[in-house]
């Protein structure tokens, strides 16, 4: 009799585990996968529905048969149904394995109109992650996802550029009126969300909406582009330190800084320029303090460049594509101030780097799908042809050959966890950590299946204070930013 009713109870209990594991009440195919243990646990659920119903009827016929009575059987079938509830859960744990969880959500954006521009982290334990919008910049605590502070954008100003990290605390913004070029910056203390100092610039006028890389901040010197060069700031104080002219010569055309970069003292500025439809371009290597020209070499290009974007400050590499369709376009990887850059094409025989998604969201510090991970690419692929990525794979900078390939099922986050960990966020909301050295799959976050799936667009992936953070880029249909553990 208790027998029976422990087969009864696991039933149940199997039962519920199963239908409420499953999002939204539906599941199966590609982009929205049954979790794990979800089809061992229903068909163990109806098995035991049989088998203890069967079961029951049997035991409880031959009991009364031999003891009359209603009360002792009864008695006899929930012991086992609650003796039955911890063994049961236990197995339930095993069939689904390791899941992240909901941890926090933020609030919807207001107003509805308003996109992210770009995200930062700041700090190790009790960090915070900076959400930079059009019209504000949001700070949240990235263990329990509380609002710490909230720093609006100028009167009729929208922000078009942020720097790529935070530097003793402080990160760089930029701000432009409609249809003009970035012309405010901002230093801020992302600890308490104040304005630290504000400068007023003559921005690139070749931006008039957000663009990555137009500011940089290393050790105490924060770096912006102008129209003509570079401008270095203090990087806590604002005070003028040094201005450098790039316009270059008659000969080259119009010249115009694109981007900057800064890590270790050296600041690299890729400069292009345009004469009658004809290109050309350089990357030009200063000195962080003082902004003396330590050197130039001139990009691989001879039509207009139309993409330019930094993928590392160290190792220096450039994600570069000309306008001619039958020009350059790869991965520039500079390892050393001397020699030919490594080249890593963004098209080859058997495969497409998909590096950055096509979309409104994240313009100032684009949600990538590729890191740099000590000398090593890691990228998101595609076959050729082919709509999303289905590979990960990773290229060396020191030569530009494929080091290891691995199968995944789309890309929606990838972000480096440590010095040979890179993590990433499937489409079909499963997990994945791999080894930048082998591709080899590793750790308890191996493919781990995130209970909790509310990607819209574009998304990024962090990881703050033992927690995965998922940005969205588009923050009203879904939440801006929702942690996960």
């Amino acid at each position: 009799m208790v027998a029976a009713g422990a087969a009864a109870g696991l039933a149940v209990e199997f039962h519920v585990l199963g239908w409420t594991s499953v999002p939204g009440g539906s599941c199966g195919g590609r982009y929205r996968p049954c979790p794990d243990g979800t089809t061992p646990t229903l068909l163990l659920a109806f098995a035991l529905t049989f088998a203890g119903y069967l079961a029951l009827l049997i035991t409880i016929g031959r009991f009364t048969d031999r003891r009359p009575g209603k009360a002792v059987p009864a008695v006899l079938a929930v012991t086992g149904v609650l003796l039955a509830l911890w063994p049961g859960w236990q197995a339930y744990l095993w069939m689904r394995g390791p899941v992240l969880d909901l941890a926090w959500q933020a609030d919807r954006d207001r107003p509805s109109s308003v996109r992210a521009e770009g995200v930062w982290t700041v700090g190790g334990r009790g960090s915070t992650v900076v959400r930079v919008r059009s019209d504000a910049l949001v700070a949240h605590d990235a263990h329990d996802g509380d609002r710490r502070w909230t720093l609006r954008a100028p009167v009729r100003e929208s922000v078009c550029g942020m720097s790529e990290g935070v530097a003793d605390g402080v990160g760089l913004v930029a701000f432009a009126r409609y249809d003009k070029p970035c012309d405010t910056v901002w230093g801020v203390d992302t600890r308490t969300g104040r304005t630290l100092w504000e400068r007023k610039i003559k921005g690139v006028s070749a931006f008039t909406s957000g663009s990555d890389s137009l500011l940089a901040a290393d050790g105490d010197v924060a770096l912006a582009l102008t129209d003509t060069g570079v401008r270095a700031y203090g990087l806590t104080d604002g005070r003028p330190r040094w201005t450098t002219d790039l316009r270059g010569t008659k000969a080259d055309g119009t010249c115009t800084p694109n981007v900057v970069s800064a890590a270790a003292g050296t600041a690299r500025v890729v400069v292009t320029c345009a004469a009658q439809e004809k290109g050309s371009g350089r990357v030009v290597t200063l000195d962080g303090a003082t902004g003396r020209q330590r050197g130039s070499r001139a990009l691989p290009v001879e039509s207009p460049v139309d993409t330019a974007m930094v993928l590392s400050a160290e190792p220096f590499t450039l994600l570069l594509a000309e306008r001619d369709e039958r020009g350059l376009a790869a991965v520039l990887a500079y390892p050393d101030d001397d020699g030919a850059p490594v080249r890593i094409p963004l098209s080859a025989d058997d495969e497409d780097l998909m590096l950055r998604q096509v979309g409104d969201d994240f313009r100032a510090r684009p949600a990538l799908r590729g890191t740099v991970s000590g000398n090593t690419l890691v990228v998101a692929t595609r076959k050729p042809g082919g709509y999303d990525a289905d590979h990960l794979s990773a290229y060396s900078l020191g030569d530009g050959r494929r080091l290891w390939r691995a199968g995944v099922d789309g890309v929606a986050g990838l972000v480096t966890t440590g010095p040979d960990r890179v993590a990433v966020l499937g489409s079909n909301g499963r997990l994945w950590t791999f080894d930048t050295a082998d591709g080899d799959r590793i750790g308890e976050d191996d493919g781990v299946m995130v209970t909790t799936n509310r990607l819209a667009g574009d998304t990024q992936l962090l990881r703050a204070d033992g927690t995965w953070i998922v940005v969205n880029g588009e923050g009203t249909k879904e939440p801006p930013l929702y942690g996960l553990r």
